[in-house]
């Protein structure tokens, strides 16, 4: 069982009330003139019931309304809810006000006050209108699965002014992208066609196809473990032959290299035998290398120095004897006299007087004695380059005694390492050879990943059995039928074109469709605005006889909004039949109000049907269906109330 709407109830910005009330089940006529507000009550519901855009008109509703309230029933259970007017110009509220139990009376503007939000209202209603967890998933995976909820149940109970009228769109909000694929997909759970059991099965598929994952994906990586183990046991095969701790000609061919290679695991590597350590030696064969080349540099800068002094006395040698030679020329002249004034060979007189023959002798004298001393220190010279080099010898066989003896103490050392290095590396690799035998060695108490895998790929297809989509489509066709039945029935009452003809809902196109002689004739294409509202309505009638009769989660009120609008002419003043020209025209809009009046009484409680017109009938079924009648002064929205 679904709600019903009790009542609407508007808040003036200076806290007064106007509650529009609703009988609760069977025909409710809201009728009156154009711009009174009965339009906008469609857009006021679908925005109480949780709906995120506001789309109320521009103009005295958005100007004198503060908040909207909407009084819900359902089998004894009541809900309230308000949200605020965001103003002119505004797409969307973000005030909630929720309030559930008996409603006596309604809470005044100064009670209510944001208390929840938009989308806790969406999850609310849904869960009120009756909307178990469902799930619709696509068979082509072309879109995400989809769960139905209040706002594609809505679109089932509303059909505007601009909707009820028109041949290319029978369903409300099916000009707007994507919404009418939604609504094929939802239509049949609310249809019935999936119920709850349906879902459990969805519920136990989605663990079964979860545990198959997870055994495949454990199943692969067992097969790829099988792969990789006989990668690694040929590197480890290859690396035992390496270290010699496997012969050479030995082959992994079957299971049995575990137990070959658990043999080999079980070797026992000794400690690496003590040996001389080299390092000592070869850090004082390098310490004494480095002292004899720092003395043999020593001696050889002595030696350098030593010839380069002895090449300075030979030049200077060289230099001495020359000047030598050129003052004993001295002796040519008479010691004794002195004509230090005048030249002695052309006797002329100088301006500087030439040395004296006392002081050129002297300094021949000096001469030849440093040339003596040079003479007397060349062999003592000679001598010590003598010595120096034979130091040098002596070194340099030193040398390459202590280098020789340095290599063969690293090469030794190396090999010693190397020894080392060996029984190190064979420990770590029976090491590691026993982690790995542990790690990839087959577990005989395993579980066969095979076996279970087969065994939850047959559970899968048992329960895909009782999820056969095509029972479904099989189930809708006939609830379809079983609608199409009704609106064929509900079509005899009205005088339209193809009326009598078997109709049929198209939920592919989401469109009413006529079988005839002629072919199938979708609504598109029957002409005459009355046509269009006629099928509308009988299939909403039939649809929601439906619901009513399977009990379905989808709200219990459809609300019309102009349906005989094609009919009316602009100036209507009382609505009254008398205002319609052709009797024919007179005749169908009584028609159409009988119709809705006695489907009415053949859908199962709780149903509303809510109509918002210009006509008023005077029969009686018709004057007790009355709600309010909107002329005059009277409105939606009172007239006295301030703007904000």
């Amino acid at each position: 069982m679904s709600f019903t709407i009790s009542a609407i109830v508007l808040y003036s910005h200076d806290g007064q009330t106007r509650v529009l009330k609703f009988q609760e089940y069977g025909l409710n006529i809201v009728t009156g003139n154009s711009k009174t507000g009965k339009s906008a009550i469609i857009d006021i519901v679908d925005y109480c019931l949780g709906r995120g855009s506001y789309n109320v008109a521009e103009g005295e509703i958005r100007r004198k309304v503060s908040w909207f309230g909407l009084h819900l029933s359902k089998d004894g259970d009541e809900v309230f809810v308000a949200r605020d007017n965001p103003g002119p110009g505004v797409s969307t509220g973000s005030q909630v006000y929720f309030q559930r139990g008996k409603i006596e009376s309604y809470p005044s503007v100064d009670d209510i006050s944001k208390n929840t939000t938009a989308s806790s209202l969406s999850t609310f209603i849904t869960q009120f209108a009756g909307i178990i967890e469902n799930e619709h998933r696509p068979s082509s995976g072309t879109r995400p699965p989809l769960s139905a909820n209040i706002k594609h149940a809505i679109w089932l109970c509303f059909q505007p002014q601009g909707t009820v009228a028109t041949k290319d769109q029978l369903f409300h909000r099916m000009n707007e992208q994507q919404l009418p694929q939604a609504l094929k997909d939802t239509l049949p759970y609310f249809l019935g066609a999936v119920d709850e059991e349906h879902f459990r099965y969805l519920a136990e598929l989605d663990e079964l196809t979860d545990r198959l994952r997870l055994l495949e994906a454990q199943e692969g990586k067992r097969q790829q473990a099988i792969e990789l183990s006989r990668n690694r046991i040929a590197r480890m095969v290859n690396e035992g032959k390496r270290l010699g701790l496997i012969a050479q000609d030995y082959q992994a061919v079957d299971d049995s290299v575990f137990q070959y290679l658990a043999g080999i695991a079980t070797i026992d590597v000794n400690a690496p035998t003590i040996v001389q350590d080299f390092g000592e030696t070869i850090q004082n064969l390098r310490a004494e290398q480095s002292s004899i080349q720092a003395r043999l540099s020593e001696l050889n800068q002595d030696i350098r120095a030593a010839r380069t002094f002895l090449s300075v006395q030979t030049d200077f040698s060289r230099e001495g004897n020359e000047q030598l030679a050129r003052l004993k020329s001295i002796g040519l002249y008479d010691i004794g006299e002195e004509r230090e004034i005048h030249c002695p060979l052309c006797e002329s007189e100088l301006r500087t007087p030439t040395p004296r023959v006392e002081q050129v002798t002297d300094s021949l004298r000096k001469v030849d004695g440093l040339l003596n001393a040079v003479h007397r220190e060349s062999p003592h010279i000679q001598e010590h380059i003598g010595q120096l080099s034979g130091q040098i010898d002596k070194l340099t066989e030193e040398l390459k005694e202590v280098q020789r003896e340095l290599a063969h103490a690293i090469t030794e050392n190396e090999n010693v390492q190397a020894a080392q290095d060996q029984l190190v590396a064979r420990a770590r690799y029976l090491g590691k050879l026993a982690d790995f035998l542990e790690i990839v060695q087959p577990d005989e108490g395993e579980d066969d990943t095979s076996e279970r895998i087969a065994e939850v790929r047959i559970l899968i297809d048992g329960v895909r059995q009782k999820l056969n989509s095509e029972e479904t489509v099989s189930r809708v066709e006939t609830f379809l039928n079983l609608i199409g039945q009704r609106m064929t029935e509900y079509s005899k009452e009205l005088d339209l074109e193809h009326s009598g003809s078997s109709l049929r809902l198209d939920i592919k196109k989401l469109t009413v469709v006529a079988d005839t002689e002629d072919g199938p004739i979708p609504l598109n294409r029957m002409g005459s605005g009355e046509n269009w509202v006629g099928y509308h309505v009988l299939a909403h009638l039939a649809l929601h006889w439906w619901f009513r009769r399977r009990k379905r989660p989808v709200p219990a009120f459809l609300i019309l909004d102009q349906p005989t609008q094609a009919y009316y002419p602009p100036d209507r003043v009382d609505g009254s039949l008398d205002e319609i020209e052709k009797d024919a025209d007179r005749l169908a809009v009584q028609a159409l109000f009988r119709l809705m009046h006695q489907a009415c009484g053949e859908i199962e409680r709780p149903f509303q049907l809510i109509v918002f017109d210009h006509a008023h009938l005077s029969d009686d079924w018709f004057e007790s269906s009355i709600v309010e009648e909107w002329r005059g002064e009277n409105a939606l929205v009172p007239r006295s109330w301030p703007s904000d």
